[in-house]
């Protein structure tokens, strides 16, 4: 844009990871896939009597939660609680570690499983759809009403654009009462 061609950009990003937008394109089509390989996952592991970590894509978040897998698994396990998933952000510490140290603390047998890259492909679902052709024909219709330098998001259900500098200065920040409600809902 700095050379004077007219830019609108629109977030795409199975990560979810910028500031500016609550949802990127792509996200909820890689959550869904990875809610669904997970719960595959659950039912070897139910049946085993043992722990899986499930790494997932999403880069350098989820610190919380590797620092307080352990101590859930051990009051779990003392309840009775046979079995156990934890989701892994890749990037959050050594996925390989983190499965010998359950291991260790806990004496439940630990299995990894690593995602990867089937998160990134297949049919989107209908809110990636929804969201990228509004965020695609907002974008359009800035372009014909001669904006430039601008990027679509969405922020509390309502589809905005706003400059691309300011845009990229906005830092994703972590989401603590979803993280509290998940870990509520996780006992």
């Amino acid at each position: 844009s700095k050379q004077g061609v007219k830019i609108i950009c629109i977030p795409g990003t199975i990560d979810n990871d910028i500031g500016c937008t609550d949802y990127a394109i792509g996200f909820d089509t890689a959550l869904n896939t990875a809610i669904d390989a997970i719960g595959k996952i659950r039912d070897t592991t139910s049946s085993h009597n043992r722990v899986n970590v499930v790494e997932v894509m999403g880069r350098d978040c989820g610190d919380i939660a590797l620092f307080s897998g352990c101590d859930k698994l051990l009051r779990g396990k003392d309840r009775g609680k046979l079995h156990s998933i934890i989701i892994l952000a890749e990037g959050a510490g050594d996925f390989n570690e983190m499965c010998k140290g359950i291991e260790e603390r806990t004496g439940v047998v630990t299995r990894g499983t690593t995602l990867g890259y089937i998160q990134r492909g297949g049919s989107p679902t209908s809110f990636d759809r929804i969201l990228a052709s509004r965020m695609g024909n907002r974008a359009v219709n800035l372009l014909l009403q001669g904006a430039d330098s601008r990027v679509t998001c969405i922020r509390g259900n309502q589809y905005l654009d706003m400059d691309i500098d300011e845009a990229l200065k906005i830092k994703k920040e972590f989401d603590m009462d979803a993280f509290e409600i998940a870990d509520i809902l996780s006992i």
